[in-house]
This record gives structure tokens, C-alpha cells and sequence, in this order.
């Protein structure tokens, strides 16, 4: 009968690390989302110098929409590639956030807003009539 017991708790335990794995799983396949992933990495780190009071190269990252249109050096993300986005290689080469102003980006908040790039859609080219 022990036995049984033991055997019981046993799949009991696996059962719940496999869901547990499996969640996680499903966690990290999750496409990032602006309002819930992106916008709270920005918000910390860059609305302090492109936000409501300060617009630094006339660029606002309180929106999606702002940060299309984007600023003096053009728009800060291209959707589909964060390889060839301003956001991306300005933050990778540790140009931004400038180490006087704020906390530095970490790995893992770059990771997250380059696969929100990557994940975004490519808007269909506009030909000219």
C-alpha cells in the first residue's frame, strides 16, 4: 500500500512540473505586446528625455504611432526588423539610454523589444500613382 502511495505522489509531482514546464513553454512563445512588454521598458528608461516634457531629437516614444513617424534620425522602430530599427542599435551599442540619465537597458529588456519588432507586421509598400 505504501508503495501505491509513494508511486501516487511520484506521477502527482511529474504531472505538475510537466505543466509547469509546459506553461513556461507557452510564456515564451508569447509575442510580445507594446502596452504590456515594451512600453514599460520605455517608460522607465526613455520618456524621461522623449516623452511629455522633453521631446530630446524631437522624437515622442509615449506611442506606437510617435515612434513610426519618429524624429530627427527618422523613425525609431522599421516593424519585421529590429536589426535595421534606430531603437535597437542605439540601445545595443549603448548609446541610449545616456549612463548620466537613467538605468542602462538590460540584455534581457533588449531581447524582449527586438522580438516586439520582429513580431510586428510589415505594412504594405505604398506605390506611387
Amino acid at each position: 500500500m505504501r508503495m501505491r502511495h509513494q508511486a501516487f505522489h511520484c506521477g502527482l509531482l511529474i504531472c505538475s512540473l510537466a505543466a509547469g514546464s509546459a506553461h513556461a513553454d507557452d510564456k515564451k512563445d508569447t509575442v510580445p505586446d507594446f502596452k504590456r512588454d515594451a512600453l514599460p521598458i520605455l517608460e522607465e528608461k526613455c520618456l524621461r528625455c522623449h516623452g511629455v516634457k522633453r521631446r530630446d531629437g524631437k522624437l515622442d516614444m509615449r506611442s506606437l504611432s510617435s515612434m513610426l513617424i519618429g524624429g530627427v534620425s527618422g523613425p525609431a522602430i522599421k516593424p519585421g526588423n529590429a536589426q535595421k530599427s534606430l531603437l535597437i542599435e542605439l540601445i545595443h551599442f549603448n548609446e541610449m539610454p545616456p549612463k548620466k540619465e537613467t538605468l542602462r537597458v538590460t540584455k534581457e529588456e533588449l531581447a524582449l523589444l527586438r522580438k516586439w519588432i520582429d513580431a510586428m507586421p510589415v505594412p504594405p509598400a505604398i506605390s506611387p500613382r
